[in-house]
């Protein structure tokens, strides 16, 4: 016969049972309003700083959260559509580094450095996130939407610093867009180069912080040379090569 001491009290069985009984998605994380959305986009954001450029796995990053698989298409269509609104987070990111910038209180020359260097530097801190930024994964419509939208804030503080310089430098309000979109291709290039691990060359024994300045630097001394010694430069070019 069983003692009393070793049954198990009636109030603990009943509760065990009501425990097993509950919904699982009670069990899961509560989020306010909006929260699991931005948990969604933060915690897909970290998988591609830890991993570099891979695939984002919804079922993965759904259980990284402690929430069900099925939790992210309440919020997404679908992964391209989480792909983009992590994209849209970095590229607002960048903005904003670059509107603390744009309010700085410094000679054009200088707000224009510091402008091309936030761009090598985030891309540098946020390489996964930065390749799906500016890399081909994302879909044309999305890129045509949100992203576009997003990356044209930052852009319009990085370009006018740019022309602020340019025009202070002697330049016509039709070089303008040549010189930012110029500046862009390069900052962008040397971003490109040190993600691939292309520069510096290691035959060249640079120190890479030393050339992504120096490369910054030079290009910046070409605007303030003005348009008078480009067009000079060039057409001496010209005629020497004829």
């Amino acid at each position: 016969m069983t003692s009393k001491s070793s049954r198990t009290p009636h109030s603990a069985i009943t509760a065990s049972r009501q425990l097993r009984a509950l919904p699982t998605q009670l069990k899961e994380p509560a989020y306010e309003k909006g929260g699991l959305r931005n948990a969604l986009v933060e915690e897909g954001r970290r998988i591609f700083e830890e991993n570099g450029a891979t695939e984002l796995s919804l079922r993965a990053l759904a259980r990284r959260l402690g929430v069900s698989e099925a939790a992210p298409s309440r919020h997404f269509k679908g992964k391209e559509e989480l792909l983009a609104a992590i994209a849209v987070s970095g590229f607002l990111e960048l903005a904003e580094k670059r509107r603390k910038i744009a309010a700085m209180d410094m000679p054009a020359l200088l707000k224009a450095r510091e402008m091309l260097l936030s761009y090598v530097q985030y891309a540098q801190c946020h390489a996964g996130l930065f390749d799906l930024m500016t890399g081909p994964r994302l879909l044309r419509e999305f890129v045509r939407g949100d992203i576009e939208a997003s990356s044209n804030v930052s852009y319009s503080y990085f370009a006018n610093s740019i022309f602020e310089l340019a025009k202070e430098s002697g330049w016509q309000d039709s070089d303008l867009h040549y010189l930012s979109h110029a500046a862009w291709s390069m900052e962008h290039g040397i971003a490109a180069l040190l993600l691939a691990d292309r520069i510096p060359r290691t035959d060249s024994h640079l120190q890479t912080q030393q050339m992504v300045e120096f490369s910054i630097n030079l290009f910046l001394s070409g605007i303030v040379s003005g348009p008078d010694r480009f067009h000079a430069t060039w057409a001496l070019g010209t005629r020497a090569s004829r």
